[in-house]
């Protein structure tokens, strides 16, 4: 399963839009959710809600290109329309507290797509 956590530091999940953050951290999560491959991508769009606003579906469009399928999505908000666009290709939208660290986004995450434990034949 793919998850992409947003952070702007790299340590906290990045606390405002999903769109808005500096970096992407994409897990590719296996059998063993203990050991996730992680990529690091910068977000291309950041600063884009200046020129066109929230809820740019080019945008959204574009960074589900650059995640390459992810199956859900962590953030503290998402912006207008940003949960239902997520939803409707099949991406799950978690949202955590403020000031919650990238490994507990990643948790509730693998935890909502896997309600009856892990891994889930």
């Amino acid at each position: 399963m793919r998850v992409v956590v947003a952070t702007s530091d790299g340590i906290r999940v990045h606390i405002g839009h999903f769109g808005d953050a500096k970096y992407y951290f994409i897990y590719d999560v296996g059998k063993d959710p203990r050991f996730p491959k992680l990529e690091i991508v910068e977000n291309p769009f950041r600063g884009e809600e200046e020129e066109h606003g929230h809820g740019n579906r080019a945008k959204r469009e574009g960074l589900l290109r650059l995640f390459r399928g992810p199956d859900a999505v962590v953030a503290t908000f998402f912006g207008p329309g940003g949960e239902e666009f997520f939803r409707s290709r099949g991406v799950l939208p978690v949202k955590v507290r403020p000031w919650a660290i990238i490994e507990e986004g990643l948790s509730r995450a693998i935890d909502a797509l896997r309600p009856s434990g892990y891994p889930r034949e």
